[in-house]
């Protein structure tokens, strides 16, 4: 009896849904990561945190944390908040947004690296970003008089690291929310895709060797 192969599965057609992502939003103060990843999270029905109002609602409001127990101190409730949502993260579809500073440590930026977690890095200029920033008190710009300069410098130092934990690179000062969001959905709707088809050519590949 001639013995019959094994059918090849077919390639996958339909898009793969981004509502099966693990998506985390970094970048700079003021680039919008905690409205953008919010609307994205709407969108795919998906949960959504943000990393610094966790931190807020555990150990108070962050410019006092600043001004009365300083900015270690303020690091280290962040990694731990940080690190608890990225482990939560792997267990379920979500969006995460972090705080602009979370990519300074490196245990942060190696679970950035986990292959199941998407990283959208959210970069816009110094003036989209004073535009934004209006009043409000962000404690590492607080002690400037020119916060434009003092924004870029903060962005200058921490940008390798910001595209160095990035899956893709998003420019946000060119449009309204919506305009980022389309396209995030999309990169990330295009990367499942691939990681499909990638699985379909292995197991086309190990069919033939048998």
């Amino acid at each position: 009896m001639t013995e019959r192969p094994l059918p090849r599965p077919a390639p996958p057609v339909d898009p793969v849904p981004a509502a099966g992502a693990r998506i985390v939003m970094v970048g700079p103060p003021a680039a919008g990561k905690s409205t953008i990843g919010r609307l994205i999270a709407e969108r795919l029905d998906i949960p959504f945190v943000d990393t610094d109002h966790r931190i807020a609602e555990l150990y108070g409001p962050i410019p006092q944390i600043f001004a009365e127990r300083g900015e270690d101190r303020f690091r280290e409730y962040e990694r731990a908040v940080v690190r608890r949502e990225l482990r939560r993260l792997l267990e379920r579809p979500g969006v995460v947004s972090l705080g602009g500073g979370a990519v300074l440590n490196p245990g942060t930026r190696a679970q950035l690296k986990h292959p199941a977690i998407k990283t959208i890095a959210i970069e816009i200029d110094s003036t989209t970003a004073v535009q934004r920033l209006g009043g409000s008190r962000r404690p590492l710009l607080d002690d400037s008089d020119d916060p434009g300069a003092r924004w870029q410098r903060v962005f200058d130092e921490r940008r390798s690291l910001y595209e160095e934990a990035a899956t893709a690179v998003i420019q946000a000062d060119d449009g309204p929310p919506s305009t980022a969001v389309n396209r995030i959905i999309g990169i990330i709707t295009g990367l499942q895709r691939a990681e499909e088809y990638e699985k379909f050519r292995e197991s086309s590949q190990e069919q033939e060797l048998q």
